[in-house]
């Protein structure tokens, strides 16, 4: 009776695992999945990050009870020579995995692939975790008119605070950070900012403006921390590293 209840739970709990894993391993990455709400079959990331995590621990629990009783068998399987090629198995996969050598990179890659993928199908993220700001907060990194978005939410019938965040704001209207800010990111404050217009143009061309080498451009933003190409726009590197193009133009000049 008691290996009947292991084998059910074991089998209930991998299954569990196996379509939380997979789930994680192509959803967007967390920029992304927060901001557009995303989600899968009605669950968000959060919830699946749950899942994943609490049916570990149910795998953890049953498989510990499955050995204890069957420890016997288990016992005799530990001390054949298939015991010796398993462990060198699960050493081999762990090592490279970590070291991140082939083939084991190559799914790693793909898993890389797949959720960058998401960042082209949804819209604009203009700042990492921005779904965390307060909106007021939000405005000002964005230079948004705070005035001018309040009144852009409240005409779509928006209720909320300025001091409440993305995220809530939209749980409590049934929508998501990036519709809200979909609304509000043409309200644009009346002063310009430095490096205004910018946006648009390619980091190329905003060197050749400012007359600065390409490649020295490049280093600096290297140097902190953000990933470039000369023919993105300033927009297109600011907001997958969470700046905005005045932060660029500011990298780059000093």
């Amino acid at each position: 009776m008691k290996r009947k209840w292991i084998d059910l739970l074991l089998f209930y709990a991998t299954v569990m695992i196996i379509i939380s894993g997979i789930v994680l391993y192509i959803m967007p990455h967390g920029r992304v999945a927060y901001f557009t709400g995303w989600k899968f079959l009605g669950v968000d990331k959060d919830g699946w990050d749950n899942i994943h995590v609490i049916f570990g621990f149910l795998m953890v629990i049953v498989a510990v009870w499955h050995i204890v009783i069957n420890w016997k068998v288990m016992k005799k399987y530990l001390l054949q020579k298939e015991s010796v090629f398993a462990l060198l198995i699960t050493a081999v996969v762990t090592v490279g995995t970590v070291a991140n050598i082939q083939p084991f990179k190559s799914v790693s890659d793909l898993e890389e692939m797949i959720k960058d993928s998401w960042d082209v199908n949804n819209k604009a993220i203009p700042i990492s975790h921005g779904e965390l700001m307060s909106l007021k907060e939000f405005c000002e990194r964005l230079n948004i008119n705070l005035d001018v978005a309040v009144k852009k939410l409240k005409s779509k019938n928006f209720t909320f605070s300025v001091n409440d965040t993305l995220k809530t704001i939209a749980k409590n209207n049934n929508t998501t950070p990036a519709d809200i800010y979909e609304i509000i990111k043409n309200a644009k404050t009346v002063t310009a900012m430095p490096g205004s217009g910018y946006g648009k143009m390619t980091l190329e061309e905003v060197c050749k403006k400012e007359g600065i080498n390409v490649n020295e451009c490049l280093n600096k933003l290297q140097n902190k921390g953000i990933k470039a190409g000369p023919k993105e726009t300033l927009r297109e590197i600011a907001f997958p590293n969470g700046v905005t193009p005045v932060d660029i133009i500011d990298m780059i000049k000093k």
